[in-house]
């Protein structure tokens, strides 16, 4: 064969892959407008729930039956053996729980079950206006409570990991911070603000505000907690457009690779699969709205005193003795990495570490990263502390 041939026969194979995918990217975006449901592949490892009480619910995860699964591209061993203390994820308010388990190769349950932990959920459910009324007292001095202790109940173990992303984090903490027994061994949090006014604009509004809105009040004897809760509930439709508003570039970079990648079927689904949670964020009770507003936005509370007041308790982060993993964004503008950091000068643990790591404030928990950063640094912590 001549060159000349040659440059042709390698030309034909150029088009006919061009063609090829061309097809495809037109069969995939097809059934991505028509058949957008066929395409999700989140939220199906197998469970089954334990627990359910008005919105609250708790799932409890099956073991996996493979011997070997595949995360981030990678085939992980599936162990055995069982490590003694079970795991219980909590999720945010904001963001639909699945996002532990987003499609099957970017799944921490899966991650976590292959490396023979015992993995619960709680999930709070789907709020609407008629919910508005949720605070901090149903979430942390009611719900968490009877949550664990059907977790201690089903798996035989009274003692459990917590391991909470952005608010489930400090939902973690403030419960363990409150809790009678030293139950809670160890605590994961992760994008979890603790310094209010360390979190870029809202947290210069927050600082500048401050006292300012303590003079108003007091001259006007004005309480924003006294306002009706429905006045502060925010639709999860809202959410979804503050959110994307938070990184517009990101959101159209986004798009702009899955239409270069529109052939490729698994990236398609994987796309799907997240933007079912990212476009679809929960609604956030306007109770709770305010309990954020007043003690850990204008008061910092948390930074500055290490406590928070949750109905007539007062929850002190210093009472916590629990092993301590905290993890930061190094590309987070939600949490930056001073908001996060905050929280070893606030524990008691005398096992704490802290790490910041690739992507931003949803990157951070279900980005291409995590399986070679956020997962492996957490499974092996827990697993030396996990006897």
């Amino acid at each position: 064969m001549n060159w000349f041939s040659y440059q042709q026969t390698k030309l034909s194979e150029k088009q006919a892959e061009l063609v090829e995918k061309l097809l495809l990217s037109i069969l995939n975006g097809f059934d991505r407008v028509t058949k957008s449901k066929h395409l999700d592949q989140s939220d199906l490892t197998p469970h089954e729930v334990i627990l359910k009480e008005g919105l609250l619910s708790v799932r409890k995860y099956f073991p996996l039956s493979d011997e070997e699964i595949l995360i981030g591209g990678e085939k992980i061993p599936v162990h055995s053996e069982e490590h003694r203390i079970p795991v219980v994820l909590v999720p945010p308010l904001l963001a639909p729980p699945f996002l532990f388990d987003i499609f099957p190769q970017r799944s921490l349950v899966r991650y976590l079950l292959a490396k023979g932990f015992r993995v619960y959920l709680i999930d709070f459910g789907s709020p609407d206006k008629d919910h508005s009324h949720l605070s901090f007292v149903d979430y942390i001095l009611d719900w968490m409570p009877l949550s664990l202790k059907k977790i201690a109940e089903d798996s035989g173990e009274s003692d459990v990991s917590l391991f909470g992303y952005c608010m489930g984090g400090l939902f973690s903490l403030m419960y363990t911070a409150l809790s009678s027994t030293n139950h809670v061994k160890n605590l994961i949090t992760v994008a979890s603000p603790i310094d209010m006014h360390q979190m870029g604009a809202a947290g210069r509004v927050f600082s500048l505000a401050y006292k300012p809105a303590h003079r108003v009040a007091k001259v006007l004897n004005f309480d924003l907690r006294k306002l009706d809760p429905q006045l502060l509930h925010l639709p999860g439709k809202l959410g979804t457009i503050g959110f994307h508003l938070t990184n517009p570039l990101g959101v159209l970079n986004s798009y702009w690779d899955l239409l270069l990648n529109l052939w490729d079927r698994d990236y398609v689904t994987a796309h799907q699969s997240m933007g079912r949670w990212i476009n679809n964020l929960l609604d956030y009770p306007g109770a709770t709205i305010q309990e954020i507003i007043v003690q850990m936005g204008l008061n910092n509370t948390l930074a500055r005193k290490g406590e928070i007041h949750i109905g007539n308790q007062n929850a002190k982060l210093q009472n916590i003795k629990s092993s301590l993993l905290s993890f930061a964004g190094r590309g987070d503008k939600i949490v930056p990495i001073r908001s996060a950091r905050k929280i070893l000068a606030v524990v008691a643990s005398e096992d704490k570490q802290f790490f910041t790591i690739h992507g931003g404030h949803v990157g951070v928990m279900v980005g291409g990263k995590v399986p070679q950063e956020l997962w492996p640094i957490s499974s092996s912590w827990l697993a030396q502390r996990s006897r």
